[in-house]
């Protein structure tokens, strides 16, 4: 089989359509009931010899006709959006011998030009793919009315999914504190994550980029960055003899649904050196402020289970890659359509 990745369609049912792709407009009813217009605005030009009308096919039945029921389209189920087709390919590639510690999140950000310091700004009027990273940084910030209001919504939807009638998947909140330390040992970047109340040492482990993907999202405040990272389990460096790079403060509220961990968490970043100190250098040693941002990240709880779905599509096994990744794309999509 290729490589290419090519999921089992199945046919949508039409009254899981939205209603605006559901609506026809008067003309194009018109169309539909009489696809031949009246002789006295286009005469007809004579029986084309390269195209002759099926012979004997009964009227349409105007009483019958059902907007409802309307084919997806002439050829059966309806195509796959390109954009949540990118992403499964992109999914599909890279996940491709993954069998460790993997992590899948998606970011809100904004998609920032590196000459310019501002968004970038394309002349597209929806959400699309950008290719051409060289020039461009994501930043993982949001303001703090943004972060409130994330708050917001996702405590209104813990409520909303505990209510009696409600019939969905319940939405588990949690609220942790952790501290992140960060060492350099033998020239690699080390992560020792403790409770910040207890001190107790949660995870030491070691992040290997394998690919992105950056979503420009013109209509919205907040762009995309889809990451996929290979995380390994170290062993915890002697922190008495080594000195941080890095200390991050960690305030996370989690909202678990599903396969989604959505997160939203204030990080402050104390003043900190950069990098080891010059004895003979004159003055106070170069140090980095203070800096506290807000994030919002949807982190996949179980890789696992999209792992063996891929591994379905790779065996040409019925399978729900597709729709794994559709979800995972709409509630990126469902927040920065919220983001003010």
């Amino acid at each position: 089989m290729s490589e290419e990745y090519n999921p089992l369609r199945k046919r949508q049912r039409a009254e899981d359509t939205p209603d605006f792709q559901r609506r026809v407009s008067a003309a194009s009813l018109s169309a539909i009931i009489n696809p031949d217009p009246p002789e006295t605005l286009a005469p007809s030009l004579g029986a084309s010899p390269l195209f002759q009308p099926r012979q004997g096919s009964p009227p349409v039945d105007i009483r019958s006709l059902s907007l409802s029921r309307m084919e997806q389209n002439v050829f059966g189920p309806r195509p796959a959006e390109d954009i949540v087709r990118i992403v499964a390919d992109f999914m599909y590639t890279h996940l491709k011998g993954c069998t460790g510690s993997i992590e899948i999140e998606g970011k809100l950000g904004r998609l920032v030009d590196k000459r310019s310091g501002l968004r970038i700004n394309l002349p597209v009027g929806c959400e699309t793919v950008y290719t051409d990273d060289k020039n461009i940084r994501f930043e993982s910030n949001m303001t703090v009315q943004q972060h409130a209001m994330f708050n917001k919504l996702l405590n209104q939807r813990v409520d909303e999914t505990r209510r009696p009638e409600f019939r969905g998947s319940r939405i588990e909140y949690k609220h942790t504190k952790e501290i992140d330390h960060f060492y350099r040992v033998d020239g690699t970047r080390l992560r020792v994550t403790t409770d910040k109340e207890s001190g107790q040492v949660l995870a030491v482990i070691t992040k290997t980029k394998i690919a992105d993907l950056n979503i420009f999202s013109p209509r919205t405040k907040l762009d995309i960055r889809i990451t996929i990272n290979e995380e390994s389990t170290m062993e915890r460096p002697d922190m008495d003899a080594n000195k941080p790079i890095l200390v991050r403060h960690k305030d996370r509220l989690s909202y678990k649904q599903d396969l989604w961990s959505f997160d939203l968490t204030q990080v402050v970043s104390p003043e900190h050196e950069l990098g080891p100190v010059n004895p003979y250098a004159i003055g106070p040693p170069k140090t980095s402020p203070a800096v506290t941002t807000h994030e919002l990240e949807l982190e996949v709880a179980q890789p696992d289970v999209w792992l063996a779905e891929r591994e379905k599509v790779a065996q040409n096994k019925p399978n729900n890659f597709h729709e794994i990744t559709h979800t995972f794309l709409g509630n990126l999509r469902a927040l920065a359509k919220r983001a003010i």
